[in-house]
C-alpha cells in the first residue's frame, strides 16, 4: 500500500511537469491498478537461481562449445560403407539449443533445454547491424507529428527492438501472408497478431521479410509499431521504477556499479541484451532507456558497455560506437551525453520477468519444432 501511494504522490508530480501525459495518465493508473508497474520479486528470485546455477556450471564461459551428436546409428553406416561418418557428422548437425539434429540423434534436453541458451533462437539476439534493428529511431519525425509536447518513447522503443530480436524468426523465403492491395483488412489483423504475441513474449515466425528493419520499413508495418512503441513506453515509463528514477539523480556508489556491469556481462555472455535505464545527475527528469550489446575494457582498465542509443540511427551505433563507462572513481559516464554527468543507472524493471516468460514460450516452441512434446518441464 506504502509503495502504491508514493507512486500516485510521484505520479502528480511528473505529470505536472512532462508531457505526453494522456497516454501516460491513463497508462499510469492502470498500471498501479493491475499491479504492473512493480517489478516481480519471484522472477528476480527465479533468474538469480538460474544465473548462480549456470555460473557454478560454468555455463557464462562455454557458450562457444559445441557437443557433438550422439547417434548410435552411425556406427552400423560406418560398417556397411567403410567411411568413418563420425569425423563429419558435426558439420551435418549439432546438438545445442535449436540444433540441426533431430531427437533421435540428440536429447530433446540438449535441444530444448531449460537454461539461458534457449534465448538463442534467432542467433541474432547479441547483433547490433541495422538489419537487427528498426528502421525508426526515438526521434522519428512521426511521433513528433502525432504527439504534441513530444519528449521521447525511448523505454518502448527499446523494449519492442528486444522483442524483436529474441523471438522473432524472419522467413524470406515463404510468401507474405495477405500481400493482395484488397485483402488490407486481413493483412491489418495478421500483423496486429504477430505483434500481440511479441508483446506476450512469445516466439513468432514472420514470412516475406529478410529482417526487422525490412520489416518496420514497411508502411503498414510502420504504422502499427509507432503505436506499440508508444504503448510499451507508457507501460514501462508509467512504474515505480520509472516514476522514480526521474525523481532523483543521486548516483549509486561504485561497488553497486562494478555488480551492475558484472551481472550485465554475464547476461551478455547468456544471449541477452538488456535494457538498461539511467539518468542525469543534476536533471534526473532526463533520463533514457538503451538496449546494451556488448562490453568491453580500455588499455587503461575502464571498463565499458557498448549501448544500441536509440536516439540515433543504428549505423551510428555499430562496433561498438556509443560506450558507457565505469570510471576509476566510481562514477558513470556516457560519451554521447558528455559533459553531462550520469547519475542512475539501473537494469529495467522487467527484465528478469520478460526473460524468463519468453525462455518458457521458445521452450514450448522448441518442442513443437523438435517434436519433443507439447507438455516440457517448466523453466
Amino acid at each position: 500500500m506504502k509503495n502504491k501511494i508514493a507512486l500516485i504522490i510521484v505520479l502528480i508530480t511528473f505529470v505536472a511537469c512532462e508531457s505526453q501525459v494522456g497516454t501516460a495518465i491513463s497508462t499510469a493508473f492502470t498500471n498501479l491498478i493491475s499491479g504492473n508497474a512493480f517489478s516481480n520479486s519471484s522472477s528476480d528470485e527465479l533468474y538469480q537461481k538460474m544465473k548462480d546455477q549456470a555460473l557454478s556450471q560454468g555455463l557464462s564461459e562455454n557458450n562457444g562449445t559445441i557437443p557433438s551428436c550422439n547417434n548410435n546409428s552411425l556406427d552400423v553406416i560406418n560398417t556397411a560403407t567403410g567411411i568413418d561418418f563420425k569425423k563429419v557428422k558435426d558439420n551435418l548437425c549439432s546438438c545445442v539449443a535449436w540444433g540441426t539434429c533431430d531427437k533421435n540423434s540428440c536429447s530433446c534436453d540438449k535441444l530444448c533445454p531449460s537454461d539461458f541458451s534457449i534465448l538463442n533462437r534467432s542467433g541474432h539476439a547479441m547483433d547490433d547491424s541495422e538489419e537487427n534493428s528498426l528502421s525508426f529511431t526515438n526521434g522519428d519525425a512521426q511521433f513528433y507529428k502525432r504527439d504534441s509536447h513530444y519528449t521521447g518513447y525511448c523505454w518502448g522503443h527499446a523494449v519492442v527492438t528486444q522483442r524483436f530480436n529474441r523471438l522473432a524468426k524472419f522467413v524470406p523465403s515463404e510468401p507474405k501472408k495477405f500481400s493482395n492491395p484488397v485483402e488490407y483488412q486481413q493483412r491489418h489483423r495478421e500483423l496486429k497478431y504477430i505483434l500481440k504475441k511479441l508483446n506476450n513474449n512469445e516466439p513468432v515466425d514472420i514470412p516475406g521479410y529478410r529482417s526487422l528493419k525490412e520489416f518496420s520499413s514497411d508502411p503498414e508495418v510502420k504504422e502499427l509499431l509507432l503505436d506499440n512503441v508508444k504503448d510499451e513506453w507508457a507501460r514501462n515509463a508509467m512504474s515505480t521504477q520509472g516514476l522514480s528514477i526521474v525523481a532523483s539523480g543521486k548516483p549509486e556508489s561504485k561497488e553497486y556499479y562494478e555488480d551492475l556491469f558484472n551481472d550485465i556481462e554475464f547476461r551478455l555472455k547468456n544471449h541477452q541484451s538488456p535494457a538498461i535505464v539511467f539518468n542525469q545527475r543534476e536533471s534526473s527528469a532526463y533520463a533514457h532507456t538503451v538496449m546494451v550489446s556488448g562490453s568491453g575494457m580500455t588499455r587503461d582498465g575502464t571498463r565499458y558497455l557498448c549501448l544500441r542509443d536509440n536516439n540515433y540511427q543504428q549505423y551510428n551505433n555499430m562496433n561498438c560506437s556509443s560506450k558507457m563507462y565505469l570510471n576509476a572513481n566510481g562514477t558513470v559516464s556516457y560519451d554521447r551525453w558528455a559533459p553531462a554527468e550520469i547519475g542512475k543507472v539501473q537494469l529495467s524493471y522487467t527484465e528478469n520477468s520478460n526473460t524468463l516468460e519468453q525462455m518458457e514460450n521458445l521452450k514450448k516452441r522448441c518442442h513443437d519444432d523438435k517434436d519433443c512434446g507439447t507438455n516440457p518441464k517448466k523453466i
